[in-house]
């Protein structure tokens, strides 16, 4: 009798252990598709509300409400867009590296995080490389969209991004992707020239540039990759100012 009580009792135990990890995966399931949604929705609505895509113009940047984005986050700092994917977000700002890793343009705790750029840059693109991070994010957002560079093709349609500032709208041509250590010598605001020409060798793809000049300015993007521990993928762009400001 003392055995058949037991093992009821053993039985309803793995049981009942059973149900709380089945409970706890389906809630962790839950909130991931939820915030991705949450996030997917909020920068669709900050899009729609604060870009201005000019109709009848056949222009495939367009212009940011920088004084109005400013009013919803004093953090955002620029734009950037590249054509026909998923990256279309504002860059923010904040006086660290790991706010943005989990909190979106309005202020919520949101697992995606934002784009930002590294506090250590000056807000204007005026550095030799400005840093902008973003995760790499299985459902697709922020910038997991990078990862295409990785394949063969992707670059010769997608050879271009665009960069708006309240200063003015910069074309960012792609010079190459790359994956690095965390701490590689790219990080940092005044890279070498070899730190350039070292990530242009380890590039996934083609580009049409050659090294740039030291006068050259270069905007490094930067998410997680997991070819080794604390791999990174670097996407390292050249900008040159558009003829519009994105003001106008």
């Amino acid at each position: 009798m003392k055995k058949k009580t037991l093992k009821r009792a053993l039985y309803y135990a793995v049981l009942f252990v059973l149900l709380i990890v089945f409970l706890f995966s389906a809630y962790k399931i839950y909130s991931y598709y939820a915030e991705k949604k949450e996030s997917t929705d909020l920068n669709e609505d900050i899009a729609y509300e604060y870009t201005i895509r000019k109709t009848g113009e056949r222009k495939e940047y367009f212009a940011v409400d920088f004084e109005k984005l400013k009013q919803q986050n004093a953090d955002a700092v620029a734009w950037i867009y590249l054509p026909d994917t998923v990256i279309n977000y504002p860059v923010l700002q904040h006086g660290d590296n790991e706010y943005y890793l989990d909190h979106q343009i309005d202020g919520s705790v949101n697992a995606n995080g934002s784009i930002f750029m590294d506090y250590r840059n000056a807000p204007d693109f005026s550095d030799r490389n400005t840093l902008i991070h973003g995760h790499h994010m299985r459902s697709g957002n922020m910038f997991a969209g990078l990862m295409n560079y990785k394949k063969g093709g992707y670059y010769e349609k997608h050879d271009h991004m665009y960069i708006m500032t309240p200063q003015g709208t910069y074309r960012m041509d792609l010079l190459c992707g790359s994956v690095v250590e965390a701490f590689d010598d790219i990080y940092s605001a005044e890279p070498t020239q070899e730190a350039i020409a070292a990530c242009m060798r380890k590039s996934r793809f083609q580009s049409s540039l050659g090294l740039p000049g030291e006068d050259a300015k270069i905007v490094t993007l930067s998410t997680c990759s997991y070819e080794f521990d604390d791999a990174r993928f670097v996407v390292l762009g050249v900008l040159s100012p558009v003829e519009e400001a994105a003001a106008n």
